[in-house]
């Protein structure tokens, strides 16, 4: 079967051989420990500009990404809180669900799933509404909306609001302002073209203050372990050994292996090839589709997100999707909620942003999507 979903997504050969390595005991193996620290090393130059004097803390949890978004909140938001949750999708709908999870007041400021996030209201909430942490998501995977975080994020810093964002879908694909960001989200099956399984978050030292007064609600779900007891723990140990760190809860060799080659394989080819790949490809996508009369989903081009393209096919995703697979051996992704039925979903992100990939699936989508009637 060839994989075109958004995630998860086709994992290199390299990676699968990693991820057969011998098993050890990350919990006593002082060489795992060395492998973790340098691996977070790697991560830190794929999410950062300049990982040298970022001021965040990467952690890599053991469990695909929900886990890292509803760990944000449990650690960051205590009872009868009240959250900023900035939504434009049925993953910023979410963030609410997980703040009422911990007894806090979500306030839900929605703007349609193909549309812009208004500034001005955002402003106006950020300025005259007691919020300490507001959510976010960059991409929303299942309309292939993307978010500019750029004119949001500086209005919650102004207000001192601590900033959770969703970049499962779009870091290593695209760029992310994760600088200014004080928690923000990524998950191993994505972009980074890695088996599911990881979230991967990177901290500042203003949400780790919040962190601390909010005391502990849970433990799996709470990130304050892994302040104390691996990054804290890691004092002025220079050499990564690992000496005195220790993992809150055993964790996941075999993935973490696969995740460090999938890490050699972005740095390798260069993080700005990798972007300038996923914009290539997106644009063959898209150019396809309007080839064929295709309606996109967003509309607006600057609402579109490199990593992912969604395409109106109303009433007619599911069975276009099978016959796609039947057919084609192709595995592409309808809609989710509302949408499930009206959009079909071509996943051009990690490795799977080859225009090679992309003209093969588009040109099966055409066929199947002729013998239909779609079009």
């Amino acid at each position: 079967m060839f994989l075109m979903t958004p995630g998860p997504t086709e994992v290199p050969d390299r990676v699968r051989e990693a991820m057969a390595r011998r098993m050890t005991s990350p919990d006593f193996d002082s060489e795992f420990k060395q492998f973790y620290n340098y691996l977070v090393e790697k991560i830190g130059k794929i999410y950062f500009k300049n990982s040298e004097k970022a001021d965040k803390d990467i952690l890599i949890l053991g469990g695909e990404g929900i886990l890292g978004l509803e760990a944000s909140i449990s650690s960051t938001v205590g009872p009868e809180d009240k959250v900023l949750c900035i939504s434009n999708g049925i993953y910023g709908d979410g963030f609410a669900n997980f703040v009422e999870n911990v007894s806090a007041e979500p306030e839900l400021y929605s703007y349609p799933y193909d549309g812009k996030i208004d500034l001005q209201e955002v402003k106006s909430a950020a300025e005259n509404e007691d919020f300490k942490v507001a959510t976010l998501v960059h991409c929303e995977t299942p309309t292939g909306t993307l978010n500019n975080l750029d004119e949001i994020l500086p209005v919650l810093r102004d207000n001192g609001i601590i900033t959770i964002v969703d970049a499962v879908s779009s870091l290593g694909g695209t760029e992310v302002p994760t600088e200014d960001i004080d928690i923000c989200i990524g998950g191993s099956q994505k972009c980074f073209s890695s088996p599911p399984g990881l979230s991967i978050l990177s901290v500042s030292s203003e949400a780790w203050d919040l962190i601390r007064d909010r005391g502990p609600k849970s433990y799996y779900t709470n990130l304050a372990p892994w302040k104390e007891m691996w990054i804290d723990a890691a004092g002025s140990n220079k050499d990564r050994e690992g000496n005195g760190q220790e993992f809150p809860y055993t964790h996941l060799t075999s993935n973490l292996y696969a995740l460090d080659e999938s890490m050699n394989i972005i740095l390798e080819e260069g993080i700005e090839n990798v972007f300038s790949r996923h914009r290539r490809s997106a644009k063959l996508c898209r150019e396809m589709a309007r080839e064929m009369g295709l309606t996109l989903y967003p509309k607006p081009e600057s609402l579109m997100s490199p990593t992912v393209t969604a395409i109106e096919v109303d009433g007619n995703s599911r069975k276009l999707q099978k016959k796609i697979r039947r057919n084609y051996g192709i595995l592409l992704a309808t809609g989710l909620g509302e949408l499930s039925n009206d959009i079909i979903r071509v996943g051009h992100m990690g490795h799977n942003a080859r225009e090679h990939k992309v003209r093969y699936t588009m040109e099966a989508l055409e066929d199947a999507a002729t013998e239909l009637g779609i079009i």
